[in-house]
């Protein structure tokens, strides 16, 4: 093929994909392929800034399509399956669109719209429910608000951010606007069925929603005050509501959008705080609740592990399991640009605001920079640090030993950072399409237990539902977090003065394992061992075992340094 054919052909696979981003792969090949064979600077056809040309048009292209599915999506369930007035706003609370019976409740109504897209209310404590349910602080879980004062409910869903341009991917919450008359009352049946409590809870929880008093409830039922607070108490138990009102709203609020709910399953409890910057930091936690506390750090992505897997032996062995979400995953507010290093400071509010006294850090992957950087600047944070199979310092890549898809995409990057954002986009959107074509390409240049984790339909469907509940905010952030690998971390690791453990595996295609010893090596007594046939998916084999060994290592006295260098085992 001649020089001008393999160009127009390269140049017709980078619209191909614009259309059809599962085919990403084949695209990644086809340019990493072309970069390599190229001078510095220049190209058969002209030089790099117009292959850069043509991937910003198909990147243009696909997002446009993104945009329109997005919106479809969306509003297909929503906007047109109900009838009440309803807003779209973004995350500063300006009102990016609305349907008809909005603008005449906006007119004149206790909620008004303004000439620059702002609300004003009313009702100041109503202003203030709905930011806190737009800032995420309240979870991404369907809100109810009420304003007695205006016989007013809102209610609230907050969305799943796109990653296409334009308005649709600034949209955070949808808002239905309900007067007083207009509320659906959950039937029994419904309420049993949904959130799985007995047919008594059920008749209480109904009443509850309907008269809001709960002696009232309880003569209705003929029953005693006593036995209705019994049953307040067991539902508020399985719903996980701190309160009468909260479990009433969280009731009518499933009932009011039961038909319109996006078709996605529910993540689990992930709980907020503020910093004192005002972002929204989030967590999950697993085992026992009065346990040993033990926080621990996700991968690149966010999607491995699922730590339901391990939620019983969490319980067997005391452990109180905090999964700290970065910023930018899951409802954990974005940071324009953070480094590995400013993560510190969030995971000290953590403990603070869960008055948590030096808890052991084990991390996984993506997470170790991070738990690496806090405990080197964050002295007495952690009492011990585990780091799993984790990434390393881009000074410590052997480049040469990276799987076929990473080392494509380096091969881009040091070529010119625009491809790897370029291409890295519609792989993004290739991998949201079709996550499970994505995983068997990506196994089959990974090591045999890689491959029968990928394999595995159970892990493999749990690895998916993880990464979209991760990718709440959009998915972009993993561009960003590629990103900050290329460069140095800033940051003396040798100031580590806690216990630290690693594991690697010896058959690890991602991070190659003199990559972790190097990365070892600059951590002072840093107890390292490398597990035969193991690579980047071990955590599902190894974790148990990991957690046991860390959380025995001797603590270290705070304040004091750990010089002495522990052999790394062979």
């Amino acid at each position: 093929m001649s020089g001008k054919s393999h160009h127009d052909a390269l140049i017709g696979k980078i619209y191909d994909t614009s259309l059809m981003p599962g085919d990403w792969v084949d695209l990644l090949d086809t340019i990493a392929g072309w970069a390599g064979d190229q001078p510095d600077t220049t190209a058969p056809d002209g030089n790099v800034d117009q292959l850069i040309s043509h991937l910003e048009r198909a990147v243009r292209n696909s997002a446009y399509i993104h945009a329109l599915e997005d919106r479809s999506r969306m509003l297909n369930s929503m906007y047109h399956q109900m009838p009440w007035p309803m807003l779209m706003l973004d995350d500063q609370m300006q009102v990016l669109e609305y349907n008809p019976a909005a603008q005449r409740a906006l007119a004149d109504g206790p909620v008004q719209l303004l000439a620059d897209g702002q609300l004003r209310f009313s009702d100041s404590e109503l202003r203030r429910a709905l930011r806190r349910v737009n800032t995420m602080e309240g979870g991404r879980q369907i809100q109810l608000l009420n304003s007695a004062r205006d016989t007013l409910t809102l209610l609230c869903l907050p969305v799943e951010k796109s990653d296409a341009p334009g308005p649709v991917a600034r949209i955070r919450t949808i808002v239905w606007m309900l007067s007083g008359h207009r509320v659906v009352m959950p039937s029994p049946e419904m309420l049993q069925s949904v959130f799985h409590i007995t047919q008594a809870e059920s008749r209480l929880l109904h009443l509850l929603c309907k008269l809001g008093n709960l002696q009232q409830s309880a003569d209705l039922l003929s029953i005693s005050v006593h036995t209705a607070r019994s049953q307040l108490k067991s539902t508020m138990s399985k719903l996980n509501a701190s309160s009468q009102v909260q479990l009433v709203s969280q009731a009518m609020g499933h009932a009011l959008v039961q038909a319109a709910q996006p078709d996605q399953a529910q993540p689990g409890n992930e709980y907020t705080m503020t910093l004192p910057d005002g972002r929204v930091l989030s967590w999950y936690e697993y085992g026992d609740p009065k346990g040993r506390p033990l926080l621990t750090l996700d991968n690149l992505g966010g999607a491995v592990p699922d730590h339901t897997l391990f939620e019983d032996w969490y319980r067997q062995q005391g452990l109180r399991v905090i999964l700290v979400i970065r910023p930018g995953y899951g409802l954990s507010t974005a940071r324009r640009g953070m480094e590995f290093r400013d993560l510190g400071p969030d995971l000290r509010a953590l403990c603070e605001h869960l008055n948590l006294c030096r808890p052991p850090m084990a991390a996984y992957c993506g997470g170790g920079p991070y738990a690496l950087c806090a405990a080197a600047l964050e002295p007495g944070l952690f009492d011990r640090l585990g780091l799993l199979a984790t990434t390393v310092p881009i000074e410590h890549f052997e480049l040469d030993k990276l799987d076929r898809i990473h080392a494509m995409f380096l091969r881009l990057f040091r070529k010119d950072p625009r491809l790897f954002v370029l291409v890295g986009r519609l792989a993004l959107r290739g991998v949201q399409r079709a996550p499970e074509k994505y995983f068997g390409r990506l196994a089959q240049s990974l090591c045999p237990s890689d491959q029968q984790v990928l394999n595995d339909p159970d892990l493999l469907a749990r690895l998916i539902h993880r990464m979209r509940q991760s990718h709440f905010q959009g998915a972009r952030i993993i561009i960003d977090e590629y990103l900050r690998l290329q460069q140095s971390w800033g940051v003396d690791l040798g100031r580590i003065s806690v216990p630290v453990l690693m594991w690697h595996g010896e058959d690890d295609r991602v991070i190659s394992l003199g990559g972790a010893r190097a990365l070892a090596r600059d951590i002072p007594g840093a107890q390292f061992r490398a597990l035969p046939g193991q690579g980047r998916f071990l955590i599902y084999q190894v974790w148990q075992d990991f957690l046991t060994e860390l959380l025995a290592l001797p603590q270290a006295t705070p304040g004091i340094r750990n010089t002495h260098s522990l052999p790394a085992s062979a």
